[in-house]
């Protein structure tokens, strides 16, 4: 009985075993092969998407730098535009000076961000000064402002004519003669001043200013010190420069602007004051009590009438 009952409960349990063990095999082997399954199923699809997290981070860092470079360039390229749209101002001294005496003025328009080139001349003659100048010109992209003090009026008369990369003209204390014309033509109607009965001649053909007589006509007003430099630097010039015919001036040809300085004693001022009416100057400025070297005594006064001009070029 007991080993019936014994046999009948290993029987009952055998028989209900195979459902309970097979119930928790099949449990267990289920977890396990459903974690394998997981393990197997995560580990690659993990990894993908490890993968893909840097290849999206690499892909904004790249877009990140190609945003900052296109900015950069932006940047760049509009401040090429801005200055590119501004003119090249170009400066021509006359005799008895120097490119140096345009210091003052080279400054101030260098401050405003315009690209300035002065010409050095020999002096030696004004179709010299004049080839020279055109040189400079054939080195500057237009627009260009070309400037003359003095004779330099003269050079730039005839070395902006037909220059297609002017636009502008401005004349500092300076001669404008009309074609051909010289200047000595240009101040038959006017008195002789007293510094023209005191040229120096020199053994070479050139004339220049005694030093002390340097300093009392052609800068009186500027700097006893500076003044005296100049008079120790200043450039002699060739005497035939006077009797010079001028070619087509080109006044007549495009937009101009002058100084007329008030007490010039090189260049008489009731002959500047013709020039500017006859090349009808967009804007003529006056300055009382200036001398022959206003560009040096009145520096920002030259210089706004050149950036007035470059304004103008640049408008257009």
């Amino acid at each position: 009985m007991y080993s019936h009952t014994l046999a009948c409960v290993s029987e009952s349990t055998y028989i209900n075993t195979p459902n309970f063990s097979s119930s928790i095999f099949s449990s267990h082997f289920t977890s396990q092969t459903e974690q394998q399954h997981d393990n197997t199923f995560h580990k690659p699809h993990a990894l993908a998407l490890a993968q893909q997290t840097k290849l999206t981070s690499r892909n904004m860092l790249f877009k990140t730098i190609i945003s900052s470079l296109a900015f950069l360039a932006l940047v760049v390229s509009s401040a090429d535009a801005a200055q590119a749209k501004k003119p090249n101002i170009l400066l021509v001294h006359g005799a008895f000076a120097d490119g140096s005496s345009w210091s003052s003025v080279i400054t101030i328009l260098q401050d405003r961000g315009y690209n300035v080139t002065a010409v050095q001349q020999s002096l030696s003659s004004l179709p010299d000064d004049i080839a020279k100048t055109k040189v400079a010109l054939s080195t500057l992209p237009g627009p260009v402002v070309l400037v003359g003090h003095s004779f330099g009026g003269a050079v730039i008369s005839n070395a902006g004519h037909d220059a297609s990369n002017v636009a502008a003209l401005v004349f500092v204390s300076a001669f404008c003669p009309d074609d051909g014309e010289s200047v000595t033509d240009l101040g038959k109607n006017y008195p002789a001043l007293p510094s023209s009965n005191l040229f120096v001649p020199e053994s070479n053909g050139r004339i220049s200013l005694s030093q002390p007589n340097f300093v009392k006509y052609f800068a009186p007003d500027v700097n006893k010190v500076k003044a005296k430099v100049m008079a120790a630097a200043q450039g002699p010039c060739d005497a035939a420069r006077f009797l010079w015919k001028s070619g087509p001036a080109a006044w007549r040809e495009k937009p101009s602007w002058a100084i007329i300085s008030g007490n010039d004693q090189i260049i008489n001022p009731a002959i500047q004051e013709y020039c500017a009416k006859r090349m009808h100057a967009k804007k003529a400025v006056k300055v009382a009590g200036a001398s022959h070297a206003v560009l040096v005594s009145q520096p920002k006064i030259v210089a706004d009438l050149i950036l007035e001009a470059a304004k103008s070029v640049t408008s257009k």
